[in-house]
């Protein structure tokens, strides 16, 4: 994120004013919404030389879900990777990862969850995780005739637990799987925790809404979690008990799910203390293929948002993969 920038934007004004999504034709961006972009420091024009930029939303479902793409060196593009971000994000926070996808020639499409960022929806609320499954399988049918093959697709944490239960659902296997590479960054099944998340669901659902949000040390950048505490103005303070239920039934049904022939490639932090890692890994190794695991020992939670010592690591192990 860029550092001493005023806030010159806000939600509202960038929501009334955008529109759909042109993935052939993007327009030029509004000053408003170069100023949002200047602020999270996605504004990677002057970086990269031909590189375009469209910004705008996708009306999918019952949702306008904020949507970017970023394609380098119009024309040669060596594939396109599929950004999934995590609970409480949104695209603006991603820019390590979209750089780094960038400067591998790699086209790159990020759109905020419902519930997130400048998508509509209940405030970090979903009804049920299906809601993000159906959304992310209209958004692939809608995106795949426009970019680049070979795709991967990249989740961090939610994200991950989203690309899971989209790839399950779908009962994809190596032939009509359309992703080279799937990369789950930290995947959650169960957060940290689990057995008191139950009870404490279970002692207020009926008397409380949200609860109070606490902002976890989910990674070493100090920077980073600054800003995500007390500067980022898309960071919402509440979790609602509608995401809450969603989740205790995503990570029910996971377990009993039929195993499917994937092998995606996880990256875990050791110093991870958001999800139960553990635990996670033994039912991911379960229900995919030998799914190939990498461990970085003392990476946290929010392994795109790492500092440098721990986020190189991962682009390291990325960059392997995009080049086989």
């Amino acid at each position: 994120m860029t550092k001493g920038l005023s806030l010159r934007w806000d939600k509202n004004s960038i929501q009334r004013q955008w529109k759909p999504i042109d993935f052939d034709y993007p327009g030029t961006l509004s000053e408003i919404e170069r100023e949002y972009c200047r602020y999270y420091g996605i504004n990677f024009e002057n970086d990269f030389s031909h590189l375009v930029h469209g910004f705008g939303y996708c009306q999918l479902a019952d949702f306008r879900l904020a949507t970017h793409y970023f394609r380098p060196r119009l024309g040669l593009s060596k594939g396109t990777v599929l950004l999934l971000h995590g609970y409480f994000d949104h695209a603006g926070l991603f820019q390590h990862i979209i750089r780094f996808s960038l400067e591998q020639d790699y086209s790159v499409l990020i759109y905020d969850l419902p519930g997130h960022g400048l998508s509509t929806g209940e405030p970090a609320g979903i009804n049920n995780f299906q809601q993000y499954v159906e959304v992310l399988h209209h958004y692939v049918t809608v995106c795949q005739s426009h970019f680049d093959e070979p795709w991967s697709l990249l989740g961090q944490s939610t994200g991950g637990a989203i690309a899971m239960a989209y790839l399950m659902a779908h009962r994809f296997d190596q032939i009509n799987n359309p992703f080279k590479n799937i990369f789950l960054l930290a995947p959650l099944v169960r957060p940290l925790g689990w057995k008191r998340l139950l009870w404490l669901y279970a002692a207020s659902k009926h008397w409380v809404k949200s609860v109070e949000r606490k902002f976890m040390p989910c990674s070493h950048d100090a920077g980073f979690i600054d800003f995500l505490t007390n500067k980022d103005p898309l960071q919402y303070r509440r979790i609602p008990l509608s995401w809450v239920a969603a989740l205790i039934d995503w990570a029910s049904a996971f377990e009993r799910l039929k195993p499917s022939p994937l092998s995606p490639i996880i990256i875990q932090g050791g110093e991870d203390t958001t999800i139960d890692w553990q635990y996670n890994l033994r039912v991911i190794d379960k229900n995919f293929n030998r799914p190939k695991i990498h461990f970085l020992p003392q990476a946290r939670h929010h392994l795109v948002n790492e500092s440098n010592e721990f986020r190189e690591p991962l682009f390291d192990l990325l960059e392997i993969y995009f080049k086989q």
